[in-house]
Order: C-alpha cells, then sequence, then structure tokens
C-alpha cells in the first residue's frame, strides 16, 4: 500500500562542515602509510586530505606523497570538497524518435516507456550495446545507437571512468576547458599553474571569498607562468595559498606531487575559512533544495502533497510535556540481524551488479559459505583481504585480488569478513559495512548480482541515523532519532521484499542506510553511535506493538496525520500544530536551506527531524518528550 513508501530525506545541514571541524590526533592516518613518517612536512597534509575523504591511498599501506599527480586526481579531489554528486553529471541526451526504454539490455525485454528525440537521461552503467539510464520516464535501458554521452565532451574521458563525473562537473561549471583539440588529458601531471586556475575559477563559481595575506610578490621566473595562468597564479598566492621555492621560484610548468596538491588543497580550506555545500548536481536535478552536505539526498516531492501555507506558530511553552514513557517489559521483535539489501534486483529496484568486489578494510581475509538462519555458515576461507565475485548467470566464481579462482558454487554465496574485532568491509570501492553478505542470482537478469548485507540491529541503525539525520545534533534529538529508526525496520512490512531475500532496502522507499559511509573517519560517527548505545534495544511502541514511526524533515507548523495523509489509521499518528519546529528556521536558513521547499517536499506525518532538533537545542526537551509529542501517547519499550 502507498503509505508503506515513504518519500523524504531529511536535509543533512551542516554535515562537510562538521567533517572539517573534526581534530585528528596527530599521525590519525598518516600513522597508516608506511612511507609517511611523522617527521614529514605533509605529514599533517595527508591527515587532512584523508580524514576529509579527499584523497585515498595509492594502497592500503602507501600514500606515495612524492608521486605526481594527475589531472584526474586532482579534479577528483576538488569535486569531493565541493561534494559534487559525480553520477549525477553522467547525463545523456536521447537522439532518436520513439525510442524504447526497455526492461532490460536487449529487444527481447519488455517495453517501459517510449523516449522523444532530445529527453535527458542519467547513464548508470554500459551492458554491451546498452545504456541503463534513468529518466522522467522511469528507469531502464536504451540502446547506445539512440542515446549521445553528453558527459564524453572530452574525447579521452572514457565511460566507467572514476573521474568521469567530476570532470563533467568541472567542465559544466567552467572549472576546466581541457589543454586542446577536445582532450581533458587525465593522465598527464597537473602543473603547479594549471591547479592555480582550477582552484581560482572553483572559488569564482562556488562564491567563495579567499582571505587575502599580503601583496602580490613577484616570482623570480614570473615571465614562465602562461598568460592564461597569471592572475589565478597572482591570487593564489596573494591568499597563502601556493608559494615559490627558496630561491623565490614559483615553477609554473613543474608537475606536483601528490603532497603538494594535499597541501594547496589545505592552504585554500584555511583560506576560504572552511566550505561547506550541498551536493552539486546538474540544474534540474534536485540542487535547488540543498540539503547541506554528505550522502543524504534532498527531499523528494510527495505525490499529491499538500499546498497548504504553514500556520503562524503558537507559543512552545503553552504545550504539556507527554513524554513516552519506559513502561517496562519487552516487546517482541521479528529478528536481531537485519537483511538490507544495498544492491539488489526486484520488480521495481534495480542497483544490481555484474561484479562485485569486497575489502576487509581490517586487512585480514574472508571466509566463505552459506547463511543459515541468518547466520553464517563457513565453507572454507581467503587469507586474501580482497576477493571478487562474477556469475555466468548460473556459477558463483570466487577469486583473490590476483585473479586466481579461489571457490566456485551454484547456490546463494554467503561471505564473511575475517577480524580480531569488528570487521569493516567496502563493497565495491564504496560504502563501507558491518556484518555479512550474501550475493544471490539478481532475478530475471542473468550475469548480474544482487548484495544482501546481513547486519545486527544495532549496527542497521547505527548505519541509518547519521544519514537520515545530522552528527552534530543535540544528543537528546539523536536519542530519538535512534529509536525511530530502530522501531522503524522492525515495524517495516518484511514482506514486501521477503521473495528476494531481503527484509528492507536502503533507498527512497524505505530508510537511507549507507553502514559506514564512503569516506568518513571513525570520528564522524562517535555522537550518532553514543545515541544508539544510550538507546541500544529500545523501541516505541503503543498498546504492546512497536509502533510504525514516520518521521520526515520538516512539516512547517503542522503535522499531518497518518489517516488524512496515507488514509490509514494509526492512533498515535494524529494532526496537530508543532510550534517547535519554527525555531529551527534561522539555522536551515543558515546553512543555505530552503525552509519552504523542504515543507513541501515532506510527508509531515510523525515525527519531525527539524522539530526534534528544535526541542532538543531551544527548549532542552528529552528524548522521551520528544517522541511523546511526535507521536502521541506512545511507551518506550525493550525488544526481546
Amino acid at each position: 500500500m502507498a503509505f508503506f513508501r515513504r518519500s523524504y530525506r531529511i536535509a543533512a545541514l551542516f554535515l562537510l562542515a562538521a567533517t572539517a571541524l573534526l581534530l585528528l590526533p596527530a599521525g590519525a592516518y598518516a600513522a597508516s602509510f608506511t612511507d609517511v613518517s611523522s617527521s614529514d612536512w605533509y605529514c599533517d597534509v595527508v591527515n587532512y586530505v584523508v580524514g576529509k575523504g579527499l584523497f585515498n591511498g595509492t594502497s592500503a599501506t602507501t600514500f606515495s606523497p612524492d608521486t605526481t599527480m594527475s589531472r584526474a586526481m586532482f579534479v577528483t579531489a576538488l569535486g569531493r570538497y565541493a561534494n559534487v554528486d559525480a553520477p549525477a553529471w553522467l547525463t545523456g541526451t536521447v537522439t532518436g524518435s520513439d525510442v524504447n526504454l526497455r526492461s532490460g539490455a536487449g529487444t527481447s525485454y519488455s517495453i517501459v516507456s517510449t523516449l522523444q528525440k532530445g529527453a535527458a537521461v542519467t547513464i548508470q552503467e554500459k551492458t554491451g550495446d546498452w545504456y541503463k539510464v534513468t529518466t522522467d520516464a522511469g528507469a531502464g535501458y536504451i540502446n547506445g545507437q539512440y542515446v549521445s554521452p553528453g558527459y564524453l565532451n572530452f574525447s579521452d574521458v572514457g565511460f566507467g571512468a572514476y573521474y568521469a563525473g567530476y570532470a563533467a562537473w568541472a567542465q559544466a561549471k567552467g572549472i576546466v576547458t581541457g589543454v586542446g583539440g577536445g582532450r581533458f588529458a587525465p593522465d598527464s601531471s597537473i602543473t603547479r599553474e594549471q591547479m592555480c586556475v582550477m582552484m581560482d575559477r572553483f572559488a569564482s563559481v562556488m562564491g567563495i571569498g579567499l582571505a587575502q595575506k599580503g601583496a602580490s610578490a613577484a616570482f623570480t621566473d614570473s615571465g614562465r607562468i602562461s598568460s592564461w595562468a597569471k592572475s589565478s597564479v597572482d591570487n593564489m598566492q596573494r591568499c597563502g595559498i601556493v608559494q615559490g621555492d627558496t630561491a623565490g621560484a614559483f615553477n609554473p610548468t613543474d608537475s606536483a606531487t601528490r603532497a603538494e596538491a594535499a597541501a594547496v588543497l589545505q592552504r585554500f580550506d584555511g583560506a576560504c575559512g572552511g566550505f561547506a555545500s550541498g551536493p552539486q548536481r546538474p540544474s534540474g536535478s534536485g540542487s535547488s533544495t540543498p540539503p547541506g552536505g554528505g550522502e543524504t539526498a534532498a527531499p523528494s516531492p510527495t505525490p499529491g502533497g499538500d499546498s497548504t501555507s504553514p500556520p503562524a506558530a503558537s507559543n512552545p511553552e503553552s504545550v504539556p510535556d507527554t513524554p513516552a514513557t519506559n513502561t517496562g517489559g519487552s516487546v517482541s521483535i521479528k529478528a536481531n540481524v537485519i537483511r538490507v539489501g544495498v544492491l539488489v534486483k526486484t520488480k521495481n529496484i534495480d542497483t544490481s551488479v555484474s561484479t562485485v568486489t569486497l575489502e576487509n578494510l581490517n586487512g585480514s581475509g574472508f571466509e566463505y559459505g552459506v547463511m543459515s538462519d541468518r547466520y553464517f555458515s563457513s565453507s572454507g576461507s581467503v587469507s586474501d583481504g580482497t576477493v571478487t565475485i562474477t556469475t555466468d548467470g548460473t556459477t558463483f566464481t570466487l577469486a583473490d585480488s590476483a585473479g586466481s579462482e579461489v571457490y566456485t558454487c551454484t547456490s546463494n554465496l554467503a561471505i564473511h569478513p575475517v577480524s580480531g574485532g569488528k570487521a569493516v568491509t567496502r563493497v565495491n570501492g564504496e560504502y563501507r559495512y558491518y556484518g555479512d553478505f550474501e550475493l544471490s542470482q539478481a532475478s530475471g537478469k542473468a550475469g548480474y548480482i544482487t548484495v544482501v548485507n546481513f547486519v545486527d540491529v544495532e549496527d542497521y541503525v547505527k548505519g541509518v541515523v547519521p544519514y537520515e539525520f545530522t552528527n552534530t545534533w543535540p544528543t537528546e534529538a539523536l536519542k530519538a532519532a535512534a529509536i525511530a529508526c530502530r522501531s522503524y525496520v522492525m515495524s517495516y512490512n518484511w514482506s514486501i521484499y521477503g521473495n528476494f531475500g531481503m527484509d528492507i532496502v536502503t533507498g527512497s522507499g524505505t530508510q537511507l542506510y549507507r553502514g559506514r559511509g564512503i569516506t568518513y573517519s571513525e570520528d564522524y560517527y562517535t555522537a550518532t553511535d553514543a545515541a544508539v548505545e544510550a538507546t541500544r534495544g529500545q523501541y516505541l511502541t503503543y498498546n504492546g506493538n512497536i509502533c510504525v514511526t514516520f518521521f520526515s524533515s520538516c512539516n512547517g507548523g503542522r503535522i499531518l496525520s497518518a489517516s488524512e495523509k496515507f488514509g490509514t489509521d494509526y492512533a498515535y499518528l494524529t494532526a496537530k500544530d508543532d510550534p517547535f519546529e519554527q525555531a529551527a528556521k534561522q539555522d536551515i536558513a543558515a546553512a543555505g536551506g530552503n525552509y519552504d521547499s523542504m515543507v513541501s517536499a515532506s510527508h509531515r506525518v510523525g515525527m519531525s527531524a527539524w522539530g526534534a532538533y528544535a526541542m532538543a537545542k531551544y527548549y532542552s526537551k528529552s528524548c522521551e518528550s520528544i517522541l511523546g509529542f511526535y507521536y502521541t501517547g506512545t511507551s518506550i519499550q525493550n525488544g526481546g
């Protein structure tokens, strides 16, 4: 039913700003690299770029500080700094008339829709001669001869390159123009003057004011600086971002090393006073409602949304405090381990992949086997910390990082990371997760794999709260968030995806689950992890049953009932004025959010995330009071 499909995204304002302010102990990241010591001038610089997720190491144990920085690497680092949603820039245009959008990569698949010439698409991947795309008409496949990948304006930026989305963003914004002849030269080493030009243009495009430290100072080799780079080099020099060598020379055409490029980015961040941005997306793709950063997208409009203007704020002090109380006893839960679809193929969703690469970030290897009643049962092991799994549609093949075949099977394949402590596994070079994994043949899509993460319920909640809410929010608001997220997954109708071996999926229809994220350090999760631990095992209940804890970004000062919004009545999801949320408007505006847009994009049922924030910050309300206000007449019980 429609009310099970929530359409929301909590605006994660301040996300990048919070990351930038993390205080890292000396050598926190550099210490993991054998080629960086605490006495090296770039030790703190390495901590900065790795801690902010701008750079990765060249291997698990090396940073390669003296290796030259390529143009592709630098534009990627700059894009990460800007919070660019790289996949959103991989756009294309339909070149034929009445082009069929099909459910699979081939003419034998059913037609999803018909697209007209000039229709915009976002390209997700390429399968043979077919592009997998998303469009206004839905997702599907288009034959390559009928779509022009618009982001390939540089002839040497190929599909699937890690930097493709960032290069497309930088070109669209005028940050890069190429080296001539329609080429970007991604693998060429970036020169010092090229770096200055990119950062100068970036500051202009993003509206960043850079603090100047002094007047212009002529370099001894200023005559060697290209005419097109002179003003940019001067700007960067006056702001203290670049400097000359001991002889006063700038060496404009010399290649920059990874350590030098990292230092320049750190100085740039200092000159602009710390920079935070909402996700950078092409116009028309949701960028007009900036959530403020990170991996959480802006709220999606709710079909049939309410257009009623928000009411005037009433007096919060007149609202009686009716906290959800801990009644004791326990409430029945479905399981202690949640099966979360992270790369899936279902009737309505297709994020399945043809190759799965798993990296044990603790450095140990893996066991392989089967999942038995939600728990892993081993058949064998591999000592390699990286494994790759492929399928021919019938048989799974497990190979180590060298490509040597380790194991094959025709049943579902379960993978368990080995570790002396709590293992974290990175999937396909992106999101990192606790727990185990089960891989199955993607339904109706030969050669593709569905990946399900088997994760402890508390670790699942730790992977949701920082992405649906924000890690810098008050403790009591985060505790309320943890109980709401935990209750939602346990009240969710698991039969929806049960036939696919999952209880829930990550995404717009449920809760956004990102595990341990992509690049954030463990420090990023300190506050949200603490909130989850402080409420460990606690669920919101009504008459002895776990509540369906709908929540959204904002409600505009008026909470809607489940009955008037979804047509289904829940006694604890009642309609009433919310005088608390109004106090958060100043914080939303200060971070660049559009309050009215966020209200119109929210379903407004249950808890307002920003209302919870305001109740904790401005009215010193407890977690229990927040939950009691938004979910009428509820209690808190432990799961058993």
